[in-house]
């Protein structure tokens, strides 16, 4: 639910980079340091972030599990899983 000024901008930056392409792939290494620090630097620079995680990142896991470890890892929102792409909104600090 979306409320207030704040969060209506919030709302339009999550549908801008859901139209968008997927700024971050996640390839053969899996969740490495560098990708994770890829989508951390996105989400503190934009505050969403839009991934793509590779065929070859699926051998032993699936999209659903990649994209929570990577919110958990990073303290992020899981926003939307579609396919093989999900998308991770900052959380607010309290």
């Amino acid at each position: 639910m979306w409320l207030g000024d704040e969060e209506t901008l919030q709302e339009k930056e999550v549908k801008r980079v859901l139209r968008e392409p997927a700024k971050v792939r996640v390839g053969k290494s899996g969740l490495s340091e560098g990708v994770i620090s890829e989508i951390r630097r996105h989400l503190e620079k934009e505050g969403v972030v839009k991934v793509k995680v590779l065929k070859t990142a699926l051998r032993e896991t699936d999209v659903n599990e990649v994209a929570t470890e990577t919110a958990k890892k990073l303290n992020a929102e899981l926003v939307d899983v579609r396919g093989h792409t999900f998308t991770l909104r900052h959380r607010k600090r309290e």
